[in-house]
């Protein structure tokens, strides 16, 4: 189906930044982080370099977090579902069929939301990668200051961005 299809797409790509892992962002996560950091150091800018990997530690401390709250919310959810279709047993019949699509429903709802949380990861991941190792990557025409004065200038003029002859002069 296409949702175990982007799921699965999702699964890997947070394998594969050392996101999720078989030991949630454990000793394994870290060494491949520290992998995917090692290649082509001599070049990286340290600093840019300890940035990206402060943030992408962090963007797995909330994924993390985020996971362990669902997986307790949904855990919490069913058990007082199950003990209200106990209760209602007392008044009127409760089929195990009944039961099971209760938590059948449940989980879906739950996965539902862990496929967002999934997919919210993967674009921060993804964000930062464009900032910090794809950036490195880039031809640049001009000094870091120079493209810095441009952007300053063309955010602030949004409304007419080209300047005149004599902005350029100045």
């Amino acid at each position: 189906t296409r949702r175990s299809s982007d799921l699965m797409r999702l699964d890997n790509m947070l394998l594969a930044e050392g996101v999720a892992g078989p030991e949630k962002g454990g000793r394994g996560a870290s060494r491949t982080l520290a992998a995917a950091a090692a290649g082509g150091c001599a070049n990286d800018n340290s600093i840019e370099h300890s940035d990206y990997r402060a943030k992408l530690s962090q963007i797995r401390q909330i994924y993390h977090s985020e996971l362990e709250k669902y997986e307790q919310a949904c855990s919490e959810f069913t058990t007082h579902v199950m003990n209200l279709l106990r209760e209602q047993s007392r008044t009127r019949p409760v089929s195990p069929k009944e039961i099971e699509r209760m938590v059948n429903i449940i989980h879906n709802k739950f996965s539902t939301i862990q496929m967002q949380l999934k997919q919210s990861t993967c674009e921060a991941v993804m964000i930062l990668r464009s900032r910090f190792l794809d950036a490195r990557r880039k031809r640049r025409n001009f000094s870091k200051q120079a493209t810095e004065v441009l952007n300053e200038y063309f955010y602030s003029h949004l409304s007419n961005p080209y300047p005149c002859s004599e902005d350029r002069k100045s």
